[in-house]
C-alpha cells in the first residue's frame, strides 16, 4: 500500500508540480494502510507521516490524492497570514 500510494504522488507531483496535501481512500485501503505502518498509533501520527490530510470515505473506489489550498488542517499560519 504504501508502495502504491508513492507512486500516486509521485505521478501528481510531477504533473501539477506540487506534493498532494490530501489523501481519499475507503475504510478497506485506510485499513491495508495502518496494516502496514504498525507503529502508527492513530491517525494523526498517520497524517504526519504521509504530510497529508486523510479523507476516509466509502464512496472512494480507488485512494486518490489532491491538493487543496491554505491547508487548514496544519495548523500553521498560511504564506500570506501575518502572526502578531
Amino acid at each position: 500500500m504504501l508502495s502504491f500510494l508513492y507512486r500516486l504522488v509521485e505521478h501528481y507531483q510531477r504533473e501539477h508540480g506540487l506534493h498532494p496535501n490530501l489523501l481519499c481512500l475507503n475504510p478497506w485501503h485506510y485499513q491495508k494502510l495502518l496494516e502496514c505502518l504498525p507503529e502508527m498509533e492513530n491517525q494523526e501520527d498517520v497524517t504526519r507521516f504521509l504530510m497529508m490530510q486523510i479523507v476516509i470515505s466509502p464512496e472512494a473506489a480507488h485512494p486518490y490524492v489532491a491538493w487543496l489550498p491554505g491547508d487548514t488542517g496544519s495548523g500553521l499560519p498560511r504564506e500570506r497570514e501575518r502572526v502578531l
